[in-house]
């Protein structure tokens, strides 16, 4: 799930860039993200969305977990380490995810607003 979470990761990153310079590959980014946004997939998004906080909530939970049992023993074990790393690692992966394609969302309205009022051509 960490792969998924970097390739994620990348992707947005990706389109954020283009969505920020003037280059060719922003009209396709913003042809791209509108065509996301049509149909079936602004509910295809809220669902992804609801399971990424979902997910973000058990590795909360789970770390919560451990610490408390660590609480209890005086000390974490080195198993309970790895696995409070491993949920860290998911859970801020997918925070910096959400925040990226808050970015990209915001980004996309922006040039909407732009292009609606005649700035951008």
């Amino acid at each position: 799930m960490i792969q998924l979470l970097f390739a994620l990761l990348a992707a947005e990153a990706a389109l954020a860039l283009s969505l920020l310079f003037r280059t060719p590959a922003r009209r396709l980014a913003l042809l791209a993200v509108d065509r996301a946004k049509r149909g079936r997939g602004l509910v295809m998004g809220k669902t992804v969305a609801g399971t990424m906080l979902l997910v973000l909530a058990s590795s909360g939970y789970s770390i919560g977990k451990i610490r408390c049992r660590a609480d209890e023993l005086g000390q974490l074990t080195l198993t309970d380490q790895v696995l409070v790393s491993r949920h860290l690692l998911e859970a801020s992966l997918m925070g910096i995810g959400a925040n990226t394609q808050e970015s990209v969302t915001m980004g996309h309205r922006l040039r909407q607003h732009d292009q609606a009022i005649g700035l951008i051509i």
